[in-house]
Formats: structure tokens, C-alpha cells, sequence
């Protein structure tokens, strides 16, 4: 069992940001996100959009911040559960909580906070069989923005295929 003074359901913007201003005030924080890294929907969605909302920032880059917040935290020594969904709160006689996470990891807290913006992503499989087979091996579910070394990765591989099978396939397409 994790023992802290606050647990911080969600490792977005708010919940990051939340154990600054818990660790000024000495609390020790542990976050639980559902996503497999912290930074919530700027990191999963669009890491490399810019906003312009964000107080002392007339534009940052989503991912950014998320660093930025990170930096931020990390003299506060916070823990993260990440990759697990919050399935039960349990009060205590004490009035503190008990936390019990998807794959029962289990986090005892004075204070908890609901940090959880958009709620918890869960992606909408086709229902195809084994698909979980080739998931992270081909097949994503969120729209996370390629590293350019991922890109030419894959342009090599499809640039390879076709030279394996072009003089096959070419000369089947109907001609214009």
C-alpha cells in the first residue's frame, strides 16, 4: 500500500500543478492517471499544438507546459501510479481514503483530489479478431504526433516494400 498525505486523481495540467502548491504547504503527493504518462490530454492528443490561455505564456507548446510543470513539481518528490484507472474510494473511520486502482494497487490518503479534466480516454476498438495482437505493434488509438525519426522509419519501410513488390504490383494497375 502507498501511504501519502494527497492523492491527486489525474496527472494532467491541474493535477501537476496541484502538487506544487501542495508541496509548498509540505504535502506529500501521489498522482494516478489512466494514461500510460502524465500530462493528460496535451500529451496524448496534441503535444505539439500551441496554447495561448495559459497565464505568464503568450504561447507555449502543449507538451511544453507539461514539462514545464513537471520541472515544476519535481522538488516535491511526487509518485505517480500511471497506466490505471481509479475503480473504488473507500473513506475510512479516520475520514481518510483508501484508493484502489484497476490493477489493485492501492494508495491510503488524508486529502483527495479529482483532477480529471476530460475523464479517463479510453479508446473505442473496431471489433475485429485478435486485435489486441497487434496492438503497439502497428496499431495506435490516440492521434500522439510521430517524431520525425519515427516518420522516416516508416517511409523506408513502405519504400522498401515497394521495391519488393513493385515489379509485381505495377504492372496489374489498369493503365490510364
Amino acid at each position: 500500500m502507498i501511504h501519502t498525505d494527497l492523492c491527486i486523481i489525474g496527472a494532467g495540467p491541474v493535477g501537476l500543478f496541484a502538487v506544487f502548491e501542495a508541496g509548498l504547504l509540505k504535502m506529500r503527493c501521489h498522482l494516478i492517471d489512466a494514461l500510460p504518462q502524465v500530462g493528460g490530454q496535451l500529451s496524448e492528443i496534441y503535444p505539439q499544438k500551441p496554447i495561448y490561455d495559459i497565464p505568464g505564456y503568450p504561447e507555449v507548446k502543449a507538451q511544453e507546459l507539461v514539462d514545464n510543470l513537471m520541472e515544476q513539481a519535481k522538488p516535491f518528490k511526487p509518485t505517480f501510479t500511471l497506466g490505471e484507472r481509479v475503480d473504488h474510494l473507500d473513506k475510512q473511520e479516520d475520514g481518510s481514503f483508501i484508493v484502489t486502482t484497476s490493477d489493485k494497487t492501492h494508495v491510503h490518503a488524508k486529502v483527495i483530489i479529482i483532477a480529471g479534466g476530460l475523464g479517463c480516454f479510453e479508446p473505442r476498438k473496431p471489433a475485429l479478431e485478435n486485435l489486441e495482437t497487434f496492438e503497439g505493434k502497428g496499431i495506435t488509438y490516440m492521434g500522439k504526433t510521430l517524431k520525425l525519426s519515427e516518420i522516416k522509419r516508416w517511409f523506408l519501410r513502405v519504400v522498401e516494400t515497394l521495391r519488393w513488390i513493385g515489379p509485381f504490383i505495377f504492372p496489374m494497375l489498369p493503365k490510364e
